[in-house]
């Protein structure tokens, strides 16, 4: 599990753009993070659908990635977190409703947003949450996690790329190659310190899942949230094809329209420009 020289950190494609991004909007403000191992690539697209709906979007990058695998294994989930309240801080001057909206990893660092800003997140959107992994991926990790500091060092080698059921949309897609082993531990500890508070949220809350998603498992990440969850106003929806990356995938335009319809339930009135 060392890493090999050889290896490519990352897919790279022509025309992928893996880099943060803003778009302007009016009314209300979306904040879009992004999953473990992932990019701003896989939520530029969303983006994109939500500003030419006249949502304001602001895509961040999570510390420690779009870059080399040891810039991701010297990260911590804090160091995520950190990336999420700076993104969430630049929307916070246009003095519009903030909605936060994240996929997996991003999902569970959006409810920790939520949890500590209280009513300054008016309402969260979890795609595809990892508030828990496959059993044996968990338990593979925790065994792992014994060795400490050496996790950092050492390399799982992602030969299957990412988890899309879409097969242009997953030829396309960025994915690291090598990933540091402390980077899935991270996401153990983070979602297991947000699942203990996952009551304190009270926003409003959007929930979309995948029936097959190989990576964090419908079942049981549902029957959790639905438990737990402090929202009295929520929205389910499954979806059936896609697989774990459910912003680019086969049912990417049915992921936008709940996330657009949901962010604009909270817009602010067009402001009227005082009389001179």
């Amino acid at each position: 599990m060392n890493s090999n020289d050889d290896e490519p950190p990352s897919t790279n494609h022509p025309g992928v753009d893996k880099s943060e991004f803003f778009f302007p909007g009016e009314g209300v403000s979306a904040l879009l993070v992004h999953g473990l191992t992932g990019t701003p690539y896989e939520m530029r697209w969303l983006g994109k659908q939500l500003a030419d709906a006249g949502i304001r979007v602001r895509g961040v990058r999570l510390n420690g990635h779009a870059g080399e695998p040891e810039d991701l294994g010297a990260s911590t989930y804090d160091n995520w977190y950190e990336s999420v309240v700076q993104g969430f801080e630049d929307l916070r001057r246009y003095n519009d409703p903030s909605v936060v909206i994240g996929l997996s990893a991003g999902a569970v660092l959006a409810a920790r947003l939520a949890i500590d800003q209280g009513d300054a997140v008016s309402g969260i959107a979890m795609l595809a949450p990892a508030f828990f992994l496959s059993r044996g991926a968990t338990i593979a990790m925790r065994a792992i996690q014994k060795v400490g500091n050496l996790a950092r060092h050492l390399y799982l080698h992602n030969d299957a790329g990412s988890d899309i059921h879409d097969a242009a949309a997953r030829g396309i897609h960025p994915s690291m190659r090598l990933i540091p082993l402390s980077a899935p531990i991270n996401l153990l500890d983070l979602s297991r310190m947000v699942r203990r508070r996952l009551d304190r949220i009270t926003q409003p809350a959007l929930t979309i899942y995948s029936r097959q998603d190989h990576t964090c498992p419908m079942e049981r990440n549902m029957a959790f949230v639905a438990k737990h969850l402090g929202s009295a106003e929520r929205r389910e929806v499954i979806l059936e094809e896609s697989y774990h990356v459910i912003t680019v995938d086969s049912e990417k335009d049915r992921v936008a329209a709940e996330v657009i319809a949901f962010v604009d339930q909270f817009r602010m009135p067009r402001r009227q420009c005082a009389a001179g």
